[in-house]
């Protein structure tokens, strides 16, 4: 669907605009069936129905727009979340430092990206700039351990010793053994809070440097930069960092296995809460040859998370 307001294109279960921050209207679950108007909130919290909340920091009145559930107060910056059992406050909010505040610099990094290889070589020159904005956008972080055992034939020339484990057979004079092996690992992983965001934003395997994050404060940003609430509740963020740590997971295994016969790769995945972080995100898009390349820059690191369209 589209924004009645500025005509930008959001998933159908969008709850406001990404772009201009809009309320979208709701589409009607069967025929004749009536929902919520965008501009009167409808969001059952704790036993009544009510459209505005006070923030649990200072008291301040927090108002959400339809389909949000991840509510950032503009005076103090304390977070609710609204869920079946009503809303609470977020046990922890954090937010990382923007340091790469300047333009040109953010361009620079998106030349080195672009510009990579013999067939990229000045594609930045060669494409027209659309957009370069900078907001701040909230993210799941959702700590997971993953365990991913992989299966795989591996082979010797006949006479050679095997170690112990797996089953061995003789191929054309030569032996080949199933062997296991396992690839672990934590991560304190990112999901994107904002559904309209998903397919640009959320990267598959990028991970924050969080070392100087800091309980967020939005007083420390700078003024009319935007802050976007979500529409992801962590539940959800839970879900989906599980299906992305299993590909994630996947894919290392592969790299590491890449020159043997992979018969099976099984992922076990454990997560637990997270913490809401807003981070400071440049979004850069260029048109080339009738083409979108859009490119989103960490702004606190420096680190280009996700390219879409190279």
């Amino acid at each position: 669907m589209y924004c009645m307001k500025c005509g930008a294109q959001m998933p159908d279960d969008a709850g406001f605009c990404s772009k201009c921050g809009s309320p979208m209207k709701p589409v009607p679950s069967a025929a004749g069936a009536k929902q919520p108007a965008p501009s009167q909130p409808n969001t059952k919290i704790a036993s009544g129905e009510v459209t505005q909340l006070k923030c649990p920091g200072c008291g301040a009145p927090i108002t959400p727009r339809f389909g949000e559930v991840v509510i950032s107060c503009e005076y103090c910056g304390g977070s609710v979340t609204l869920g079946r059992e009503g809303w609470s406050a977020v046990q922890k909010h954090t937010m990382l430092q923007i340091r790469l505040t300047e333009r040109d610099q953010v361009l620079q990094k998106v030349h080195d990206v672009m510009d990579r290889g013999m067939f990229h070589k000045h594609m930045q020159e060669k494409s027209k700039l659309e957009e370069v904005t900078l907001s701040v956008v909230p993210y799941w972080l959702i700590p997971a351990s993953a365990s991913t055992t992989v299966t795989f034939m591996w082979g010797e020339t006949q006479g050679n010793q095997f170690g112990s484990g797996g089953q061995s057979i003789n191929i054309g004079g030569g032996q080949v053994i199933n062997k296991t092996a396992e690839v672990d690992d934590n991560y304190d992983f990112p999901v994107v809070a904002v559904k309209a965001l998903k397919m640009e934003y959320q990267p598959k395997g990028y991970q924050f440097a969080l070392m100087d994050r800091s309980l967020f404060d939005v007083s420390k940003l700078p003024k009319g930069l935007k802050v976007l609430n979500g529409d992801v509740g962590e539940e959800q963020a839970k879900f989906d960092a599980k299906t992305l740590v299993k590909e994630l997971q996947y894919q290392k295994a592969h790299d590491l296995h890449k020159h043997h016969t992979i018969e099976r790769i099984t992922t076990e995945v454990d997560v637990s809460d997270g913490e809401l972080l807003h981070a400071p995100i440049w979004y850069v898009r260029y048109s080339h040859e009738g083409k979108n390349i859009t490119l989103i820059v960490d702004a606190n690191s420096g680190g280009v998370m996700s390219t879409n369209g190279l």
